[in-house]
């Protein structure tokens, strides 16, 4: 990946709806360049996938927490895994280091459906041996975003 690469993919991600030409003019490529190397850099799992980022709150979700969750028997992971990836209101899980095994970020629209969440969903009897969840007040930060040009020359 170059330099205008990572322009690209950063123009991308702060305007996923910019024109090829738009791009191009900014990185100094042709409109047909912009969109070979755009199609190559989906090609190659480096651009993902174009998407919006939704205000959970205008949604009707109002509650966002942290949930460490914890698992004793490693051979109950997987199983674990597929199950949050059904569930719509947990937006991210990461498999961490340290006395738990997972930290989920969730989503809900009032303190009882979180508790709904936690109690039929996320603690699995047999499976989840213990979670620990806090709550959000408020966010000062919420990015995705990824500066690729700060990256620097090509490794």
């Amino acid at each position: 990946m170059n330099s205008q690469d990572r322009s690209i993919l950063n123009i991308l991600q702060n305007d996923g709806r910019c024109s090829y030409s738009d791009i191009g003019k900014s990185v100094g490529l042709s409109t047909t360049a912009v969109k070979d190397r755009i199609d190559k850099l989906s090609q190659k799992g480096s651009l993902k996938n174009f998407s919006a980022t939704i205000a959970a709150e205008d949604a009707g979700y109002s509650v966002m927490a942290f949930v460490f969750v914890g698992i004793d028997q490693i051979e109950h992971c997987h199983d674990f895994e597929q199950t949050v990836l059904g569930l719509s209101q947990v937006m991210e899980c990461h498999h961490v280091t340290g006395m738990f095994n997972y930290l989920l970020k969730v989503i809900s629209r009032d303190m009882r459906e979180l508790e709904q969440l936690l109690v039929n969903e996320i603690k699995i009897p047999g499976m989840v041996s213990r979670t620990e969840t806090t709550i959000v007040f408020s966010s000062v930060k919420h990015s995705g975003f990824v500066d690729c040009v700060a990256l620097g020359e090509e490794r």
